[in-house]
């Protein structure tokens, strides 16, 4: 029961994310864990990711700026490794609601009209890349950075589910292959796996299809509001 109950959590979690682009980890990390051991639902957690975040970069592969979002997939991993590093030597406790702070306040101005834009620069993207990869790694919760970054640089529904996706494809691969070498992520896992990579695939192929159907500034608002609860996660996980 407890198995099909976090697929069902995995699904929704998908299709949130397959819809905005994030969202899927803070729902299925923290109402898996309830189900499963922590360990187990990280690496189950991480095989939806990676299934998702491919099959949304080839869905969208043709909407995709490949070359900013090659720049913030290359570039965040040198900082994921010095956020790591710095994680062994500070408490980072602290920073988690200074971080959601700066999430919470930059999403409530845009939604005052108050928008700041960042041009689709090479230089833009790799500050992106090194504010998305320290804190990933630091705090391991750097997608709200890099989705309010990526909605401040002007990409639109399809363009920014996208990217999203298409950024995220080093950092889920290299978790997998972390978790498979030292049996966190086991064979025992295999037909629960199966079932998260068919669930990522239908709901990735079926946001797909609920997009189409959101306005413009209704699919923004809910956004700005799955940043907000992103963002608040970081102050209540451990």
């Amino acid at each position: 029961m407890e198995l099909l109950a976090f697929i069902a959590i995995a699904f929704c979690g998908s299709l949130v994310s397959s819809v905005f682009g994030l969202g899927s980890g803070f729902i299925v990390l923290s109402f898996g864990s309830l189900l499963l051991p922590l360990k187990d639902c990280i690496a189950l957690a991480t095989v939806l990711f990676t299934a998702s975040t491919f099959t949304k970069a080839y869905i969208y592969r043709h909407d995709i700026n490949w070359r900013l979002s090659g720049v913030i997939a290359i570039g965040s991993i040198p900082f994921a490794w010095l956020g790591a590093e710095t994680l062994a030597t500070i408490d980072p406790a602290p920073l988690k609601p200074l971080l959601a702070g700066f999430i919470i306040v930059s999403v409530i101005i845009n939604l005052l009209g108050l928008r700041l834009k960042l041009p689709q620069t090479t230089l833009v993207a790799l500050s992106v890349s090194a504010a998305y990869g320290f804190i990933s790694g630091l705090l391991s919760s750097g997608n709200p950075i890099k989705a309010l970054a990526m909605e401040r640089m002007g990409f639109e529904k399809q363009a920014f589910i996208g990217a999203m996706a298409a950024t995220a494809l080093g950092v889920n691969i290299t978790k997998l292959w972390s978790y498979s070498d030292n049996q966190i992520l086991r064979s025992e896992h295999l037909p629960t796996a199966i079932g998260l990579i068919i669930i990522a695939i239908i709901s990735a192929l079926f946001g797909k299809k609920l997009i189409h159907q959101i306005p413009d500034e209704k699919y923004k608002q809910g956004l700005s509001a799955i940043l907000i609860i992103s963002a608040s996660a970081l102050i209540f996980k451990s």
